[in-house]
């Protein structure tokens, strides 16, 4: 087995691609990574909470073929940018999907939370307070604890733009949260 990655920017190879990539060719096993922008998936709109009387009306996109796939996979990473003081609205499409999903495989919520890891992206904790316990609320209850690094750019000198993995030290902060786990 391996780990299934998921890049929630909207930027395609910025930070967090390149960090999924990166964890997909130094983790072993077989790895897949995932751009979640380029997947076929409806936001919660549009409908009439037929989630909770039966079935997501969007429940044919690529949402529940995703959760499903997790389950062959020894972790499932999550890696979540900051944008304009939030987590990536996409990662807020995936969670709010992600409602339907478990309401019919409540059984498998404990598991994936398991094997759950969660890498934030931002540029300051001081501007950005809220952004890792926003992220630790998968983690609320369950006794799996250390499962979410924020990578803080302004820590290492960075700006808006820069690669993070161009810095030695995150590359290894990475590799320890994961060997860690």
């Amino acid at each position: 087995m391996g780990s299934l990655i998921i890049s929630f920017s909207g930027r395609k190879n910025g930070n967090c691609d390149e960090i999924g990539q990166y964890i997909a060719s130094t983790a072993p096993g077989e790895n897949r990574f995932v751009r979640f922008g380029e997947l076929n998936v409806h936001p919660c709109s549009g409908c009439e909470y037929e989630c909770f009387g039966g079935a997501c009306r969007y429940r044919e996109d690529d949402i529940y073929s995703l959760w499903e796939e997790t389950g062959g996979y020894d972790r499932v990473i999550l890696i979540v940018p900051m944008y304009c003081g939030n987590p990536a609205s996409l990662y807020f499409v995936f969670n709010e999907r992600s409602q339907d999903y478990f309401s019919h495989n409540e059984s498998d919520y404990e598991d994936v939370v398991r094997r759950l890891y969660i890498i934030g992206v931002y540029g300051k904790a001081e501007t950005s307070p809220d952004f890792v316990p926003c992220l630790e609320q998968w983690f609320e209850g369950s006794g799996y604890t250390g499962r979410v690094l924020g990578i803080e750019r302004h820590l290492y000198g960075q700006k808006l733009g820069d690669r993070v993995l161009d810095v030695a030290e995150v590359a290894e902060k990475i590799g320890e949260f994961l060997k860690e786990g």
